[in-house]
């Protein structure tokens, strides 16, 4: 069977630029090659199985030569495997696609193109500054930089009298070269010039100037690459359209655990911050006996419990009707409506498994139904309680350098809480004490707690409330 190979441009750094297509291939793939530049957090879309290459090339350093990298992603597809190809920006757009392109065609396999926002037309969109404007330039022009040698300049002639917006991709490190030819070529030393670093992620930064003063304002501003360069009237719209550098949470990284939904992941996008989203718990199910012998009490710990138990009633050829003698207790709202969704009103309910008044008794005929070390955590002083764990659960390690990195962290669930303790060192804990995190409500906080973290709570288990307290924080 042949694989298929799909170039997708992963546009300037925003995860949700990425085209929908493109979010469908990669949780698709196989195995995935990425450049230094894309935005990791991407590889969030990517299955569990999927295998991540990193063929990232620096400026003058090639980590992976090109060459090497179209022999891998050959060899890939040849196995059968759906390989992606994640480009930052677009494929066609300074970014040697049309060479992968032609050696896969030549290779005689499947291939396709999913294009991504250019940093040129994206990039300074978030950096208020229009490609085109009616008033101020009816075309634009998009230059390599990166100057190949002396014999193969550009012809600053040409474009020193070419009309409309002129932006250099890959340009920094020649930035000198390319305003001082310009102006050697009689281009208007007081043409408005920016530069955008890092567009569209945390670490944006924009400088404005002229032609003749950016040199010295991006030395002062310590610019450096990843940069755009743009030159031209359109510079000038910048004051009025800069809508993303204004954003309250602008410049701030916040971890939240990874849910379907993304709810909050969208408010805080929206709010202007970079979010990172831990990794996704792997569930792992237990091959454990369920004995109902002698039980008549079932205390549920969360609702995919219910779920696991159910289904192992199914394969033991049982269902709930014989469970008519036994009473259901719930620990939280979520497990509740679970159990509620089968027919059967719990007997109890409570917020937390401490909570739950005959912990320390009717030991022999209650069962504990969840995740076995998260019941443990919970409940250390009795260890002589019944449980059936239907799953486990296992995580990636939380490097330090991202936690480093971040702002604040998110948990909305004492669940999604031990998890993300359960899986620090000690002295990656140690270092999260100087962190802001922010929570939803007391149980939550009990977690951190027992940690000797403090914590920030919410007016409001509600995630509107947690982003203001957010935007407090930063006021």
């Amino acid at each position: 069977m042949k694989g298929q190979i799909t170039l997708i441009g992963a546009g300037p750094g925003e995860p949700e630029l990425l085209s929908v297509k493109a979010v469908r291939k990669l949780q698709q793939a196989d195995a995935v090659f990425y450049d230094r530049l894309i935005n990791q957090d991407l590889l969030n879309y990517c299955s569990e199985k999927c295998e991540l290459i990193d063929v990232g090339k620096k400026p003058k350093h090639h980590k992976v030569p090109q060459s090497e990298i179209e022999n891998l992603i050959i060899a890939k597809a040849k196995e059968g495997k759906r390989v992606v190809r994640l480009k930052s920006g677009d494929p066609y757009v300074f970014g040697r696609g049309g060479e992968e392109g032609k050696r896969i065609i030549e290779n005689d396999l499947i291939f396709e193109v999913i294009p991504g926002i250019t940093s040129a037309i994206g990039g300074l969109a978030y950096a208020g500054i229009p490609i085109t404007h009616r008033d101020f330039a009816s075309s634009f022009h998009v230059i390599t930089g990166h100057l190949k040698s002396e014999n193969n300049q550009l012809d600053w002639e040409v474009l020193a009298k070419t009309e409309g917006t002129l932006v250099f991709l890959m340009g920094m490190s020649e930035l000198e070269t390319i305003t001082t030819e310009l102006m050697a070529h009689n281009k208007s030393k007081e043409t408005p010039v920016a530069i955008v670093r890092w567009a569209t992620r945390k670490e944006q930064k924009t400088v404005t100037g002229t032609l003749e003063t950016i040199c010295e304002v991006a030395e002062k501003a310590q610019m450096t690459s990843p940069s755009l360069i743009v030159m031209g009237d359109v510079v000038t719209q910048r004051d009025y359209l800069n809508f993303y550098e204004t954003r309250p949470l602008f410049g701030k990284r916040v971890v939240i655990p990874h849910t379907e939904k993304k709810n909050m992941y969208h408010h805080l996008i929206d709010a202007g911050a970079s979010v990172l989203e831990l990794s996704k718990l792997t569930k792992k199910e237990n091959e454990t006996r369920l004995s109902l012998e002698g039980i008549n009490k079932l205390v549920f710990l969360d609702s995919d419990s219910v779920t696991y138990f159910i289904s192992k009633l199914m394969e033991n050829g049982q269902d709930i009707r014989q469970l008519e003698h036994v009473d259901f207790v719930t620990i939280g709202h979520h497990t509740e409506l679970a159990v509620k969704k089968l027919g059967i009103l719990p007997k109890e309910r409570f917020d937390l498994l401490s909570d739950y008044k005959e912990l320390n008794t009717q030991i022999e005929t209650t069962l504990y139904i969840g995740e076995q070390s998260y019941i443990r955590q919970l409940i250390k002083e009795n260890k002589a309680i019944k449980i059936w764990s239907p799953f486990s659960f296992e995580n990636k390690p939380f490097e330090e350098s991202q936690l480093e990195e971040a702002d604040y962290f998110f948990l909305p669930s004492s669940k999604a809480a031990y998890y993300f303790l359960n899986n620090l060192s000690d002295t990656q804990k140690e270092l999260l004490k100087m962190k802001k995190i922010i929570v939803m409500g007391a149980i939550t906080a009990k977690v951190f707690e027992a940690e000797s973290i403090s914590v920030i709570q919410s007016e409001q288990p509600t995630f509107n409330s947690v982003l203001t307290k957010l935007i407090e924080e930063e006021m």
